[in-house]
C-alpha cells in the first residue's frame, strides 16, 4: 500500500508569524508530512516590488516547507521582479503555465518530484494568468503565459512515470480547480487557493479530492492519502487552527 501525508496551507498574504511558522514545523516533524503551500503566499502585490525581499518565505523556511506555487502576488511582469520577489524561498517555487519569453526562469519551476516516506510526489504550479497571451501588454513582459490547461497536461506528462503520487498547487480558484480535475484524471489531489475559502469537507470531482484551507494563515488542512494497487485512492483531510 502506498501512503501520503500533506499539510496545506493557502493564501498567507504574508500574515504567518512565528509562533504559526512553528506550529506547522512541529506538525510537519511529527507527522513525516510534505508541508505545501498554494500561492499568495507574500505581502507585496503583482505591481510592486519589496525592497530586501519577503520576510515570510524566512518563516516558511523554518516551517521546512517543500514547495510552493506561484499565485498572483509573488507574480511580478518582469523577470528579475519575479526572481526578487521569490528570492529567499528555499523550497521549490512553482509554476507550469509561466514561462521565460528567452532562457531560463532561474529557481522557478516548471514542476518537480519530491521524495518523501519512501514515496516519489510530482508537483506542479498553476498561477493565474496575469498577462494574456498574445495581448499589447505581453510586448513589455519578459516573461508570458501559456494556457494553464495545457500547462497541466504537459506537467501530468513529464511526472506520470517519474512519481507514484500526483498533486497541483493551484491558485486559480476554485471553479477552475473542478475543471482542472475534469481535464487530469491522473491527478491525486489538488491544493487549491485565490477563492479564499474554507471546505469542512473534502470537495471531490471525477474522484480526485479538492482542498482549499481558508487564508492568512489561520487554518491548515491535514490531509492523508492511501491507495492500494489499483483501488480508488483513499483520504482523509482535517483542518487544523493556527491562531
Amino acid at each position: 500500500m502506498s501512503a501520503l501525508k500533506i499539510i496545506h496551507t493557502a493564501d498567507l498574504h504574508g500574515k504567518l508569524d512565528a509562533r504559526r511558522a512553528e506550529a506547522l514545523g512541529f506538525l510537519r516533524e511529527k507527522s513525516g508530512a510534505l508541508l505545501l503551500d498554494s500561492g499568495d503566499a507574500i505581502t507585496a502585490g503583482n505591481i510592486y516590488v519589496r525592497r530586501g525581499g519577503e520576510p515570510v518565505l524566512d518563516l516558511m523556511n523554518r516551517a521546512g516547507y517543500d514547495a510552493m506555487a506561484v499565485g498572483n502576488r509573488e507574480y511580478y511582469f518582469r523577470k528579475r521582479g519575479l526572481l526578487h520577489k521569490t528570492a529567499r524561498a528555499k523550497f521549490a517555487v512553482l509554476s507550469a503555465n509561466l514561462l521565460p519569453r528567452e532562457d531560463e526562469l532561474g529557481h522557478i519551476q516548471r514542476w518537480a518530484v519530491v521524495d518523501v516516506g519512501g514515496e516519489r510526489v510530482g508537483l506542479f504550479g498553476l498561477t493565474p494568468t496575469m498577462i494574456r497571451p498574445g495581448g499589447w501588454v505581453e510586448a513589455f513582459s519578459d516573461l508570458r503565459f501559456i494556457p494553464w490547461r495545457q500547462a497541466a497536461r504537459e506537467a501530468v506528462a513529464a511526472l506520470q512515470q517519474e512519481a507514484t503520487w500526483l498533486v497541483a498547487l493551484s491558485h486559480l480558484g476554485l471553479k477552475s480547480d473542478v475543471r482542472l480535475a475534469r481535464i487530469c484524471p491522473e491527478l491525486d489531489l489538488i491544493l487549491g487557493a485565490h477563492s479564499h475559502l474554507s471546505e469542512a469537507e473534502t470537495l471531490r470531482e471525477g474522484g480526485i479530492a479538492i482542498s482549499h484551507c481558508g487564508c492568512y494563515g489561520r487554518q491548515a488542512a491535514v490531509i492523508d492519502l492511501a491507495r492500494e494497487g489499483e483501488i480508488e485512492t483513499r483520504i482523509e483531510r482535517t483542518l487544523v487552527d493556527l491562531v
